[in-house]
């Protein structure tokens, strides 16, 4: 969204405090001070809609290749465009010709016309009148825009996930949970990131129920489950297959480096899986010193039980670990009775 002021010099006082108040409200501000010359004038104004030339976007033509280069001129072309008003607010009066001009160039473009205050409408036929919006206070002004700015974000957002969408259908991605899941297995970050933009979840699962970070995190995709993370993916959701957490997924991989990232983040430690068994557990059965050591430090209890009544001390006894027991005893020494 961007405005464009159009102003004569007798109104430049209300120019300064409009462009003020647009600036403020975080809405870009192009401007034209009309002189005399009214086709030097016009001139300027239409200057204004026009995009690069021809050539120059045959060059970007020729600069994009590989997979999603459509994308890339698609949003090279959209950023040509957000550089061109979306409205365009007048502040003075203007001439008969000029309102006339502007009547014609709106009914052609759609440019929608707003004529701000009372002495800025002098001019206007009444054949006209009807391509103009009349605003005569600041604050139905600051109203006007308020709205179109929320209607302009939506559409924005919109059409942000139907280019995500045509991109990835460009690249032979079907675009459905599914095909997320495998993208995501697969650590195809550049994929996930425009199934995302897409309107897909970060807690997508796939035809088993397991969400994404899972996914990820069995697989050691350390990439995938930083970005997930990032993208606001919730940490503690349970498989449907194992009833297991990431972070359970990940000890069971021997995955450090994803079990790290998933401690630093936030996850819940001793969350256990439909066996009643927390990462602890997994990692003392996998007799994994240096994962059973990450745990403690980052808080695990070591007295939690399955569903058998065992927990990560007891199965560290019955196995004979003796370094995993000295771990214990060094970070989570049995309390006292």
């Amino acid at each position: 969204m961007r405005i464009l002021l159009i102003y004569t010099k007798e109104g430049s006082d209300c120019y300064s405090h409009l462009r003020s108040l647009l600036e403020d409200m975080k809405i870009p501000v192009e401007t034209l001070a009309v002189k005399s010359q009214e086709d030097r004038d016009i001139k300027q104004f239409t200057a204004f809609f026009e995009l690069v030339d021809s050539e120059q976007k045959d060059e970007h033509r020729g600069n994009a290749s590989g997979p999603g280069s459509l994308w890339t001129e698609s949003l090279r072309t959209e950023a040509q465009e957000s550089e061109i008003p979306t409205h365009a607010v007048i502040l003075s009066p203007l001439s008969k010709r000029w309102f006339d001009f502007l009547a014609g160039f709106s009914c052609g473009s759609h440019l929608p016309l707003l004529v701000y205050g009372h002495e800025a409408i002098a001019g206007i036929s009444n054949e006209f009148a009807s391509y103009f919006t009349f605003l005569e206070t600041e604050v139905s002004l600051q109203t006007f825009f308020e709205a179109e700015y929320e209607a302009f974000k939506k559409q924005e957002a919109a059409r942000e996930i139907i280019r995500a969408q045509q991109t990835l259908l460009q690249m032979g991605v079907p675009v459905n949970g599914e095909s997320l899941a495998h993208c995501a297995g697969d650590g195809r970050i550049r994929e996930v990131s425009f199934f995302l933009a897409a309107g897909f979840s970060p807690d997508t699962r796939n035809k088993a129920g397991v969400p994404l970070l899972s996914i990820a995190a069995r697989k050691g995709n350390r990439e995938i489950v930083r970005y997930l993370i990032m993208a606001g993916a919730q940490l503690d959701l349970k498989a449907d297959d194992r009833g297991t957490s990431a972070l359970s997924d990940a000890v069971m991989g021997k995955h450090h480096e994803v079990v790290t990232d998933l401690i630093n983040a936030g996850a819940d430690i001793n969350i256990r899986s439909k066996d009643g068994q927390t990462a602890l557990i997994v990692a003392v059965g996998a007799a994994d010193e240096k994962m059973v050591e990450a745990l403690l430090k980052a808080g695990a209890d070591p007295d939690i039980s399955d569903s058998l009544g065992a927990s990560a001390r007891k199965y560290a006894s019955l196995f004979r670990k003796k370094a995993i027991l000295d771990l214990f005893q060094t970070y989570a020494p049995p309390k006292e009775v």
